[in-house]
């Protein structure tokens, strides 16, 4: 039987991966995320939205080359899936607007900026454009999954270690990882982290979405 953290990507399926094995792995030099062998041996492809229309017999292949008995990841969500031979799902949830928010500005930071064209564009129209496209993608939930197997945590709640999530992991030696990943993403803490460019082009993209029209951010004169 497996035991899965199922996420989309930056929402702390490394973390968790970490919290849950009781192991402290490093913090990968290319993407921001931390270099969990755990949390990457059931990933079977990722986009940024869900990842729910996925290959059900890769991933259960997949799944039965992995002969140990530690939580391992996937970017696939389950909700479709059936889930006979696993034993139980950590479900990291974005159903919130904030867990959403709090993704996006993630990815922007980790992995949009630091790669072309959004570096040597940053400060175009095209860059904003460019975001503001991207982050519609960022908009759509990963869900809730109703099962006896499923514990599901919403990404905020993570991001703001709310009871929920505190009593999930009290039991594990959780400290060390958790001072280390809020400073290595203290830009989710800020005071003006509303206001910040990631946290307005998002608000344009769902404006786009919601109310089916440009967003206008000129002013007339």
């Amino acid at each position: 039987m497996y035991k899965l953290v199922s996420f989309p990507h930056y929402t702390c399926g490394g973390l968790l991966c970490d919290i849950l094995n009781e192991i402290f792995s490093e913090i990968s030099s290319d993407n921001g995320g931390i270099h969990s062998h755990q949390h990457n041996l059931i990933k079977i492809g990722d986009n940024d939205t869900v990842f729910d229309d996925f290959d059900q017999n890769l991933f259960f292949s997949k799944l039965k080359e992995y002969n140990g008995d530690g939580w391992i990841g996937t970017h696939c969500w389950l909700g479709n899936t059936p889930l006979d031979s696993i034993d139980k799902i950590l479900n990291i949830t974005t159903a919130t607007y904030k867990s959403r928010l709090y993704r996006w500005i993630r990815s922007v930071k980790h992995y949009y900026i630091p790669s072309e064209p959004w570096k040597s564009q940053k400060t175009t129209q095209n860059y904003r454009d460019k975001a503001r496209s991207t982050a519609k993608n960022y908009l759509i939930p990963f869900n809730p999954i109703e099962s006896n197997k499923v514990i599901n945590i919403e990404f905020s709640d993570i991001v703001e270690l709310k009871p929920e999530f505190v009593n999930f992991i009290s039991s594990y030696n959780w400290k060390e990882s958790i001072d280390r990943w809020r400073k290595q993403n203290s830009f989710l803490y800020e005071s003006d982290t509303l206001k910040s460019f990631e946290a307005e082009v998002f608000h344009e993209a769902e404006h786009e979405v919601n109310l089916n029209n440009y967003y206008d951010y000129t002013t007339k004169t």
